[in-house]
């Protein structure tokens, strides 16, 4: 069982309503419609945040993914679909070219 915590958020009216219609709709409590799109929303928002730090280059994928909690591969699909290159520090290149002559002796 995953701990939980409690917190109490004012919405407006409408939001309210939107919220009670749709658990009622799914056939689930309110709050449990609450925290669906809370988490959803958490979910894109770390996405969204990981891919603004790549593309300001405030760190590797891999710093990144620490600092996000979105894994490398994400992040990577992520660039890949919004079309944006990734970068090839000079250290990943250096292993990467170890790498290759080890495997093809050269």
């Amino acid at each position: 069982m995953s701990d939980t915590t409690a917190i109490t958020i004012r919405l407006n009216a409408d939001i309210d309503m939107a919220i009670g219609r749709l658990a009622k709709a799914e056939h689930i409590p309110k709050s449990t419609m609450a925290r669906k799109f809370i988490e959803e929303r958490l979910e894109q928002y770390r996405i969204e945040k990981a891919i603004e730090l790549y593309v300001n280059e405030k760190g590797s994928l891999k710093e990144i993914s620490e600092i996000t909690g979105v894994t490398v591969r994400m992040i990577m699909k992520t660039l890949r679909k919004k079309d944006i290159p990734l970068r090839m520090g000079e250290e990943v290149f250096d292993r990467g070219m170890e790498h290759a002559r080890r495997v093809f002796g050269f």
